[in-house]
């Protein structure tokens, strides 16, 4: 069994609450978990002063656990993919948890000054090979999402070849995939594969009513079950759960479709 802790968005220096951190932090020291996989944007405009504001907060989280980042658009800006790689780490790396047979892999999705996200033929061939290996547990992660995701808004910042990636995913026949970009906790389920999104972590720019939140995540043998975890209060609310190939989602929050039928402007 691998337990997993999916942290996204945390928007150091915009929005960000010290009190969220906290408690994600604390509910990390409690898990003991395998490891700790933020999917970017850690800071908000790539400057190395937020960059290195954040890393005490990190520094407790790796003192837990292992650590995987990714860099977000908002870790790219103003060329800070630079203090990304000399502050938090490489913008793509690699973690195997060897008594657990599983590996995750991290790649850059993020550009600078760019909000959509892009992988690149050189960058799935690394990735490629960093998967040839036989472990039971592959998982992915980075940050722009690959498919679009409901009650986030209509801006086009996908993965431009998005098409290319979800391929990956079927024919490595990864178990996960990580992202957030779009602040929205979210699942959908393509063959073997689990496309997961992380709400923002630590900070207030959440949509419409939901609440800063992230993701605890268990693996076990094909099975998976995904808890959101509410950052105000540490509330946890089932998001998807996976067993034998079947799957239940529980949403955690009203669709837009919900919204618009309990309208009164569509009223007769």
């Amino acid at each position: 069994m691998v337990n997993l802790i999916h942290i996204s968005d945390l928007h150091y220096d915009s929005e960000f609450v010290p009190e969220y951190m906290e408690n994600v932090i604390k509910y990390i020291e409690d898990a003991s978990p395998d490891a700790v996989i933020c999917t970017g944007d850690i800071i908000h405009k790539g400057r190395i002063t937020q960059f290195k504001g954040i890393l005490p907060y990190l520094k407790r989280i790796r003192e837990c656990t292992k650590f995987l980042a990714v860099p977000g658009n908002h870790d790219a800006k103003n060329s800070g993919i630079i203090f990304f790689e000399r502050l938090i780490g490489p913008r793509r790396s690699r973690l195997i948890i060897d008594d657990k047979d599983t590996i995750i892999v991290g790649i850059c999705s993020a550009r600078d000054d760019i909000a959509h996200g892009e992988c690149g033929d050189e960058q799935l061939d690394w990735c490629g090979r960093q998967f040839d290996k036989n472990l039971e547990n592959r998982v992915l992660a980075l940050h722009h999402h690959l498919i679009p995701v409901p009650f986030s808004g209509q801006k086009f910042t996908t993965v431009r070849d998005a098409g290319e990636v979800l391929e990956f995913t079927q024919l490595f026949e990864l178990d996960l995939v990580l992202m957030g970009h779009r602040h929205v906790p979210h699942a959908y389920v393509i063959g073997p594969t689990t496309f997961l999104y992380c709400g923002t972590s630590t900070s207030k720019k959440v949509r419409a009513d939901d609440s800063p939140s992230f993701n605890h995540i268990i693996l076990n043998e094909g099975d998976i079950e995904v808890h959101m975890v509410n950052s105000t209060n540490l509330e946890r609310t089932l998001l998807l759960e996976r067993r034998l190939s079947r799957t239940k989602f529980v949403r955690p929050r009203r669709t837009r479709i919900e919204h618009l039928l309990g309208s009164s402007v569509w009223d007769d």
